[in-house]
């Protein structure tokens, strides 16, 4: 009897008004909360497998000489809105190179996702972790600017390849200003007060271990380790060396300059917006308001992303915007044709978005939804003046049993 009372109700208001009624019922499911980044976990370790299709990797802690020698990679996978950060800029896990040592925040599986990350064999459950899944992923070079950390070169010793490195405290200023600021400082887990030194990661003056692999750079080109000079300001990030299991690291690469900083990000920037572009920035749905006879209302929020790509929504905000479904892995089926159009009809600017959003939230209206248009449901978003670009199969959904193997991670070792 409710439904019916629904229908007619609906069918005299689209008589009354001459358009479609919504139904909205007061329990309507919606989209969880995001994870509190001040609850996260901090867990470091250099980067030993990457699953880039999927958003899911392992590291080797730092420093644990025990698991070190006998226990596995910490294995995890990024949350649907994960931020991954590397030179300073927005980026995918496949932008980071294996090796690169990486600061993550992690959470315990979200409801639902416990069998994400498969359980260690029994002779391995002492080194297991409960948090497993991904808030933020970032190198050093972008962990420690945008919190506000810089470091000054005390001495280098070629001969013994030793270089010591003491931490400094960026003002204010200096952290507005930089080419990776992004969100306000206080939002970013592991980080201090503005001008105060990391609470998490390395605070003190540090040793580290240096030779002729390491990429030192220094404008727009790669130099020699004779270039470095006591009382340089660097950043630089991390790698294996041979006495990790006592708590030694490698410079993988150091940037000796401002120029080349700058370089590194903006390089990096724009591999990120072009990869947005190609394969839509991701989000999703917090509601969805049916119509009775088909389509309806859709409200969204769009994950973190580069500024770029929100202004570019923002200016073909008036044409129409395409939808895809998406997986919690953000993998696609074949989005240039599986996707429905709308059109705007609420743009909002949230206040104080929460880590991992973009602070943009759409509202859209459909002619018709797809299935996969649920609350929580991941999806893609596309700027009519985006190309479409079909991505290799590889890294789409192509069928039932592939998005069931997609749901669980399958560990390599």
């Amino acid at each position: 009897m409710q439904a019916i009372s629904r229908v007619a109700i609906g069918a005299a208001m689209l008589l009354a008004s001459g358009s479609f009624a919504l139904i909205a019922a007061a329990d309507e499911p919606v989209a969880p909360p995001f994870a509190d980044p001040s609850k996260a976990r901090y867990i470091s370790g250099e980067l030993v497998y990457i699953d880039a299709v999927n958003r899911r990797a392992g590291i080797r802690l730092d420093g644990d000489e025990n698991r070190y020698y006998t226990g596995p990679p910490h294995w995890f996978a990024l949350l649907p809105y994960a931020c991954v950060w590397h030179h300073g800029a927005r980026a995918e896990l496949r932008d980071l190179p294996l090796g690169t040592h990486v600061h993550g925040h992690f959470i315990a599986p979200p409801a639902g996702e416990e069998a994400t990350i498969p359980s260690l064999p029994d002779d391995k459950q002492q080194f297991a972790i409960a948090e497993n899944h991904a808030l933020l992923i970032e190198d050093d070079f972008s962990y420690y600017q945008r919190r506000g950390q810089a470091w000054n070169v005390v001495s280098v010793d070629t001969a013994k390849e030793k270089i010591t490195l003491k931490p400094i405290a960026l003002p204010p200023a200096a952290i507005a200003d930089a080419p990776t600021a992004n969100q306000p400082h206080a939002v970013l887990p592991g980080g201090g007060q503005a001008g105060e030194l990391v609470t998490a990661g390395i605070n003190t003056s540090f040793t580290f271990d240096i030779d002729e692999r390491s990429e030192i750079w220094q404008g727009s080109q790669w130099v020699e380790l004779s270039q470095i000079r006591p009382g340089d300001s660097v950043q630089f990030n991390l790698t294996w060396c041979q006495g990790w299991g006592q708590g030694e690291f490698r410079i993988g690469r150091l940037w000796l300059d401002e120029a080349s900083r700058t370089r590194a990000t903006e390089r990096q920037r724009q591999r990120h917006v072009q990869y947005e572009r190609e394969r839509w920035t991701a989000g999703w749905i917090d509601h969805i308001e049916h119509f009775d006879y088909g389509g309806g209302i859709v409200t969204l929020t769009l994950f973190d992303v580069d500024p770029q790509i929100i202004a570019e929504l923002s200016q073909d905000r008036d044409e129409r915007i395409a939808v895809a479904v998406s997986h919690k892995t953000r993998r696609t089926w074949f989005h240039r044709a599986d996707r429905k159009f709308a059109k705007l009809v609420e743009w909002k600017n949230l206040e104080s978005p929460p880590l991992g959003s973009s602070g943009v939230q759409l509202k859209l209206q459909f002619v018709e939804l797809l299935a996969g248009y649920t609350p929580g449901g991941i999806v893609r978003v596309k700027a009519e003046s985006w190309k479409f670009v079909s991505m290799p199969p590889e890294e789409r959904l192509t069928s039932a049993p592939d998005q069931e193997r997609a749901n669980r991670m399958v560990l390599p070792w």
